[in-house]
């Protein structure tokens, strides 16, 4: 241990003795023989808080349980004294048996010694014992609310303390999330104060569904930790999957850059369609990752295939496999289903005259249909393509004219409007661009090809 730390838990250990000298003195002056008394009212609350401690439970380090709904209660209704020793009491049980640290068990007993103390001499200076209306209810529940905030700061704030932690962060993960629990707990509290006030020790058996809405508590407790978890297992996986995005992209663009920087532009086209269509987010972030990947099974084609202006039948046929090579390449990567069915369909006609499947319509996905559209045009203005380039004027015309039989005239019209407003903001992706759409973490991708008939726009 270094001598800072060292000192550190000298200073703490002092501070503690001194807290619990001074509780235990201030409760032995405030109490007496009354505050005992009904015994058996006493030996209830005892009974209720050890029981109690086995129905805590452990969240971020800390032990929550509805023991201290039975001090709370022995605060409100006996004294000072017999609340202290109710709460130490439940307490040391479990702490002995988990084999607890010396100076912990020092810091709990501190801890429920003190708040108990306090909460009772406030109970006694805040209400009327001649009125237990509403104003004692009320009493009882900011008090209640008090003493369960100071458990927490002595216990937490010991922790943080002694491993230079921040307490605030603490108060902000481990007890905001159960404070709405203990408000209402604190109205129960103050409900059965009331109640014995009318019908005697029957109140405390009353009470004891106070202890099952605990369980409730562990539940959340347990589905907020299992989403933390869930969250962070997310994060991951999401990043693996950007990452895997990633090098199919790049592994495509030191083969064909060309064929990379057409997917980016791609890409990005499909994710304004989509966004001017009003579909969900999900869906423009997987059209995105289509846009992107949507070319991958051109990957094994040879040079003189992808380089040509003239295609033999052969070509051709080999040009017509890559949606469904593209499509097997990008199932493998799990979670990726939907994306490689917008690859193996984005070649597919209005008319059922595309491939590799010939669905035709509505049968065709949605996002599929948008990536048709926006491949087509970027294959025929594209200023580093295989062929010659056109003008956007007369790509719109083009796709305008192939609407409602090889392309869908909504998608159509949506991107010719999309261009039209955009101007020159829409140009071909060059290697910058690749690398923005790459870290756009919007993941998504589709592909172009062209036709050796005039009748048909060019997509591939």
């Amino acid at each position: 241990m270094s001598p800072v730390s060292h000192w550190r838990g000298r200073l703490l250990l002092a501070a503690q003795l001194v807290l619990l000298a001074t509780s235990l003195s201030v409760a032995v002056v405030s109490s007496n023989a009354e505050d005992w008394r009904p015994l058996e009212l006493f030996v209830a609350l005892l009974a209720l808080a050890i029981v109690g401690e086995f129905l805590a439970i452990r969240a971020g380090g800390v032990r929550i349980g509805p023991a201290f709904m039975a001090t709370a209660l022995s605060m409100a209704l006996l004294g000072p004294a017999p609340a202290a020793v109710i709460a130490v009491l439940a307490m040391l049980g479990p702490v002995l048996r988990a084999r607890t640290p010396a100076h912990l068990l020092l810091n709990n007993v501190v801890a429920l010694t003190t708040y108990p103390v306090v909460g009772a001499l406030l109970i006694e200076a805040i209400s009327d014992p001649d009125d237990p209306g509403v104003a004692a209810a009320l009493a009882v529940t900011g008090v209640y609310l008090a003493a369960n905030f100071l458990n927490f700061a002595l216990i937490v704030g010991y922790l943080c303390a002694l491993e230079r932690r921040s307490f605030l962060t603490a108060a902000r993960t481990l007890y905001l999330p159960v404070f709405p629990w203990e408000v209402a707990t604190a109205l129960l509290t103050a409900l059965t104060v009331l109640a014995y006030a009318q019908i005697g020790i029957l109140a405390i058996v009353a009470a004891v569904p106070l202890f099952i809405q605990r369980s409730l508590l562990q539940a959340l407790v347990d589905v907020e930790a299992q989403r933390k978890e869930l969250g962070e297992q997310m994060d991951e996986l999401l990043a693996l999957h950007d990452g895997v995005v990633r090098v199919m992209v790049e592994t495509l663009s030191m083969r064909d850059k060309m064929t990379a920087r057409h997917s980016a532009a791609v890409a990005r086209y499909a994710l304004a369609t989509a966004g001017a269509a009003g579909l969900p987010r999900r869906e423009q972030e997987l059209v995105h990752t289509a846009g992107l990947l949507h070319d991958v099974g051109k990957f094994a084609f040879p040079d003189s295939t992808l380089t040509s202006r003239t295609l033999s039948p052969e070509d051709w046929a080999l040009i017509r496999t890559h949606p469904r090579r593209g499509a097997e390449i990008v199932g493998r990567v799990r979670g990726y289903g939907e994306v490689a069915d917008i690859i193996l369909h984005h070649h597919e006609r209005m008319d059922g005259a595309g491939y590799p499947d010939g669905v035709a319509g509505t049968d065709i996905p949605v996002l599929a249909r948008i990536v048709a559209v926006v491949d087509s045009f970027d294959v025929m203005t594209a200023r580093d393509s295989y062929r010659t380039p056109i003008s956007t004027e007369a790509a719109i015309a083009e796709l305008r004219r192939v609407a409602g039989t090889q392309l869908d005239e909504r998608f159509v019209e949506l991107f010719v409007e999309l261009v039209e407003s955009n101007g020159m903001g829409f140009v071909h992706a060059d290697d910058a661009d690749l690398e923005r759409e790459l870290s756009a973490g919007r993941r998504a991708g589709p592909s172009p090809e062209p036709s050796g008939s005039s009748a048909s726009t060019p997509a591939y």
